[in-house]
């Protein structure tokens, strides 16, 4: 009641200065119709046109007072309201006043009370929207059509129901970011789980061989340097989760800067020849004269890394006397390097998941393979912190065989 106060109070103002004014004219009025009929009373005595002297009084003259008009009229009791036709009138149309006035005021109030229901159902109808609002996100439902239960006339919530939209985006947003991380942490576990139980398997196993006191000294030294090949794979394996860790946490800073791709290219080759010596596999690298100086910004030690990785997979998976071509081309906006070998070849159905961490495909050829299913991911991660891409082609097939993987480093930042 208190916040229609102030209404109520400037409404009752206004209507009682309307009244004052109202019925300040009308007690003019009868005072100057009185006025008149004396006037025209006191000269019509004197012998004068009385229509000439009120014709005159109605165009302003004031040189008329009537006095002994009054005195006459007052004697025959006229000037008494009740007495006369003009005081009636003047009683009634005051009346009428005061009645219009309460009807007006009634009718104001009215007003005032449809107008705060009308206010409070459009708030109860904004809270309810806003309810129904946060009643979505509490059940992980972030869709704010609000604008379809508004019309053109409600745009007060407007601002808020626009902040309530960016906060439903960034609700959404940061679930889907916590569910894939979610999901990826459970991949993560269930990967490095598989990739440790062979050789964990595999070590426990020689151990209990190696308790027993029947073995002979080749026994043991043959389970011995199977227990060392077991440790070589689950130490290179943590040293690619550490890597892995380090990658997607954002620990390892790519450091571009301007240096001969060749020289980062032939430090991977140093770092697998032993490797392709022992397997009587020879690397051929193919280049052109205007690349003999390929300067292009990258990090050398990271990008040597891929190119490791690339290599290394070329090696293992390649058959003894066979070949590994390493071509470059100068593109318009990017350096292109080939890496073609004559290996096992690669499923076309499995291209885009050799890039995956931990794929290592189905074949019998790679599971006898050792290894971790990490290399070509990384190899994906470090060329994408360098703006290129890494992709792969091969002939895989009883008389074709061989994998040529291309990798794309662009000239520039």
């Amino acid at each position: 009641m208190k916040k229609y106060l102030f209404p109520i109070m400037i409404g009752a103002v206004l209507l009682v200065f309307t009244d004052w004014y109202f019925i300040t004219r009308v007690n003019h009025s009868y005072q100057e119709k009185f006025q008149i009929l004396s006037v025209m009373i006191e000269e019509q005595e004197k012998g004068t046109d009385s229509l000439a002297v009120a014709a005159g009084l109605l165009k302003g003259a004031e040189d008329f007072q009537g006095e002994a008009g009054k005195d006459k009229l007052k004697t025959y009791g006229y000037l008494e309201e009740q007495e006369n036709w003009f005081g009636l009138e003047r009683k009634q149309t005051i009346r009428n006043i005061i009645l219009a006035s309460v009807l007006v005021f009634l009718l104001y109030l009215l007003s005032l009370k449809w107008i705060s229901g009308q206010w409070k159902n459009q708030k109860r109808r904004e809270l309810g929207i806003l309810s129904h609002i946060f009643d979505q996100f509490s059940s992980h439902v972030y869709e704010t059509n609000f604008i379809e239960h508004m019309d053109e006339r409600e745009t007060e919530l407007e601002r808020i129901m626009a902040q309530l939209t960016g906060l439903g985006e960034q609700l959404r947003y940061n679930e889907e970011l916590l569910w894939k991380e979610k999901e990826e942490t459970r991949s993560l576990v269930t990967d490095i789980s598989h990739q440790l139980k062979t050789p964990v398997a595999g070590l426990k196993t020689c151990f209990e061989i190696l308790n027993q006191e029947n073995l002979s000294q080749q026994e043991e030294k043959e389970f011995l340097e199977q227990c060392t090949k077991q440790l070589a794979g689950l130490e290179a394996l943590v040293g690619a989760l550490v890597n892995i860790s380090r990658m997607e946490t954002g620990m390892i800073q790519i450091c571009r800067e301007p240096a001969d791709i060749l020289d980062t290219l032939a430090a991977a080759v140093n770092r697998v020849y032993l490797k392709a010596e022992e397997k009587q596999i020879s690397i051929e690298f193919e280049e052109t004269k205007d690349l003999r100086a390929a300067v292009i910004p990258h990090d050398r030690k990271w990008l040597c890394e891929a190119f490791i990785n690339i290599l290394e997979n070329a090696v293992k998976y390649s058959p003894g006397g066979t070949e590994i071509h390493i071509r470059m081309f100068r593109l318009t906006t990017f350096l292109r390097i080939e890496f073609e070998d004559q290996g096992i070849g690669i499923p076309k159905e499995i291209y885009h998941k050799i890039f995956q961490r931990f794929y290592r495909g189905e074949a019998e050829e790679v599971r006898q393979k050792e290894g971790s299913g990490v290399g070509l991911y990384l190899t994906r991660e470090i060329l994408e912190w360098h703006g290129g891409s890494v992709t792969v082609s091969s002939k895989y097939g009883r008389e074709q065989q061989g994998s040529t993987f291309v990798v794309q480093i662009p000239y520039a930042e």
